[in-house]
């Protein structure tokens, strides 16, 4: 038997601005898949806003970002049905007077928000470093300041399991023309407990983006150097155990997995997505995806899955990385998985939540068996978090029964040499594959 798992998705997208928008299924899963959905709401926060992070909070959600003409933090929290309850916005001011510029910022379990600043020094080419700590009504617990020694920029920001904070920056010395990116860690009270150097040299632009933690204890960083994408593997004690350079990509995102490894979504020197699965210590199983684009965010779903946030879309595939459904959209910050299996989406000033999609999925676009010798055929029904595996309840036919049929028990079986198309069908949704006999 043949098994073909499609690594390049043909897929043409139209946008559609009416009401009710739908998910779109890329053109060429259409013989393996089909899927229905609606966008659940859209709510506009401001023209000049840049949102940084969203999460479930309460029966609702809780967001944080900037305000880019005042560089003022911006929090909100809204109900389940994206109407605006609570809304704030806090100049941040450093203990010299000046402004702290927000740069990276994450809500918090507790509902409240932390968030990464810079403030200017005595002169322009020196910035320090800020970190603040405000509750869920928007007042400040905390504040830390610590020196860079030279121009700074604060990456990435948000809260550890441990209720700690984990961070990445920057620090830049123009005129020796030196760079160097690290990684920190502070505790429930913004002291800084640990800080490491990933990378740093003369004439070269090291940078981290994103650190996730992984289930064993240790940490992984993404960043690059030189427009190439590198991961860093960090102990506990934030030591390198591990390098990886990807020459093949320019910039990506990571996400930890439930198998206690990590998804590695990067984009190639072509511009083409491409999928790095890394379980524990195994070789990378790599999906190629005919997707363009920056990679904005990733995340495991529920199911298994992934919700993979790009500069032109949102995309959620099975485990596999077979796109199941697309929304696309432009100018995406970020796309973040929800309780209920579905996505809510941060683009250019709007939150937008994707509402219910249903798909029937095959486990197969293509199957070749002999004749006489059958195989299953596995169907699963996707709605929401959990994946259901429906063959038993679906409905089979093929356009040629004298070249191939299934039977009660879900058997694939081959009768003559030739071609043939199966389709199922459950619960009003078809999912269609090709069938080779030999």
């Amino acid at each position: 038997m043949k098994r073909t798992n499609v690594l390049w998705n043909q897929r043409i997208f139209t946008l559609i601005l009416t009401m009710t928008i739908v998910w779109t299924l890329p053109a060429a899963q259409a013989a393996a898949a089909e899927a229905t959905g609606t966008l659940e709401w859209e709510r506009a926060l401001g023209a000049n806003l840049k949102l940084l992070d969203v999460s479930e909070y309460g029966n609702g959600y809780s967001v944080v970002g900037l305000n880019k003409s005042t560089n003022f933090v911006y929090m909100a929290k809204l109900h389940a049905d994206g109407t605006v309850y609570w809304e704030e916005e806090l100049p941040l001011i450093a203990a010299n007077g000046k402004r702290a510029v927000p740069e990276a910022a994450g809500t918090t379990k507790d509902g409240g928000y932390i968030v990464g600043a810079t403030v200017s020094g005595i002169h322009y080419r020196y910035s320090d470093y800020y970190a603040a700590k405000l509750n869920a009504e928007g007042r400040i617990e905390w504040t830390n300041e610590y020196l860079s020694g030279s121009h700074a920029s604060f990456n990435y920001i948000h809260q550890a399991e441990d209720g700690g904070y984990l961070y990445l920056n920057n620090t830049e010395v123009y005129l020796a023309d030196y760079s160097k990116t690290s990684a920190g860690k502070m505790d429930a009270d913004g002291k800084v407990q640990i800080e490491k150097t990933l990378a740093s040299g003369r004439f070269t632009s090291p940078y981290a983006r994103q650190i996730l933690e992984l289930k064993d204890g240790s940490y992984l960083v993404v960043g690059g150097k030189d427009q190439i994408l590198y991961t860093w593997r960090l102990a506990e004690d934030f030591s390198i155990v591990d390098e990886q350079e990807y020459t093949e990509l320019s910039t990506g995102k990571a996400a930890a997995t439930a198998d206690g490894g990590y998804t590695l979504a990067g984009v190639t020197q072509q511009g083409y997505v491409r999928l790095y699965e890394n379980s524990g210590h195994q070789e990378s199983n790599v999906v190629q995806l005919n997707l363009t684009g920056q990679v904005r965010s990733l995340y495991e779903t529920v199911g298994g899955g992934y919700i993979l946030g790009t500069s032109q879309g949102v995309y959620q595939t099975d485990s596999d990385g077979n796109i199941l459904q697309a929304y696309e959209v432009s100018g995406l910050d970020k796309a973040i998985p929800t309780s209920d299996g579905n996505a809510v989406v941060l683009v250019e000033g709007r939150i937008i939540k994707l509402g219910s999609v249903q798909s029937l999925q095959l486990d197969s676009s293509e199957y070749s068996v002999n004749i006489g010798q059958p195989i299953d055929v596995i169907v699963t029904y996707f709605e929401g978090a959990a994946p259901l595996n429906v063959t038993k309840e679906s409905s089979f036919r093929t356009s040629d029964p004298s070249i191939a049929y299934v039977d009660e028990e879900g058997n694939l079986i081959g009768v003559k040499r030739g071609r043939t198309m199966l389709t199922v069908t459950y619960n009003g949704l078809e999912a269609k594959a090709t069938v080779d006999v030999y």
